[in-house]
């Protein structure tokens, strides 16, 4: 029996772990919601909710203390002053569980050929499986979240005259 095995070691160098992890969490709060595996959201939950907690707390040491484990990045900075001003404000009333994990269905997979047109290159966005190997994935959201929408881009569109404009246009000209 291999003792001493409690973490998630993900086949990675501690290093590599470490920076994923990081990544994870700045992303969950630049977002407030990530599209990840359960293994990770499970991993990286204890981290984002230390921060969250350093942030209830405020002082310049907690600060530093959530510098230090998101890293001296400019991102990490954004991240933590983010955390500090915005997020630590939302959750004053709550004691914990900053974050939740919602599992997105499994659900059948259809052929590229049954979907609608233009959807076969986002399809593994319907899905609560990764499409390469099968791994649950899961929503890591923040509670009590403002979660933005990515607004579509808009399509630039000539204006046009009206006809009889453009026609009094050129009688005028010629």
């Amino acid at each position: 029996m291999r003792h001493r095995s409690a973490s998630h070691n993900f086949g990675r160098h501690p290093d590599h772990r470490r920076a994923m992890l990081r990544n994870m969490v700045m992303n969950l709060f630049e977002h407030g919601r990530i599209r990840t595996t359960i293994q990770k959201a499970k991993a990286a939950r204890p981290l984002a909710e230390r921060i969250i907690t350093y942030g209830k707390k405020g002082t310049l040491h907690h600060r530093r203390l959530a510098t230090e484990v998101l890293g001296s990045t400019v991102a990490a900075k954004v991240a933590v002053k983010k955390v500090f001003e915005e997020l630590s404000k939302r959750f004053a009333e709550r004691n914990g569980g900053y974050t939740r994990i919602l599992r997105l269905p499994r659900t059948i997979r259809q052929a590229k050929v049954d979907l609608p047109r233009g959807q076969g290159a986002n399809r593994s966005k319907f899905y609560g499986t990764r499409l390469g190997d099968d791994a649950t994935l899961v929503l890591w959201e923040l509670c009590e979240a403002e979660i933005r929408k990515k607004e579509a881009a808009k399509k630039k569109t000539r204006q046009r005259k009206p006809k009889a404009e453009a026609a009094a246009g050129e009688a005028k000209q010629g």
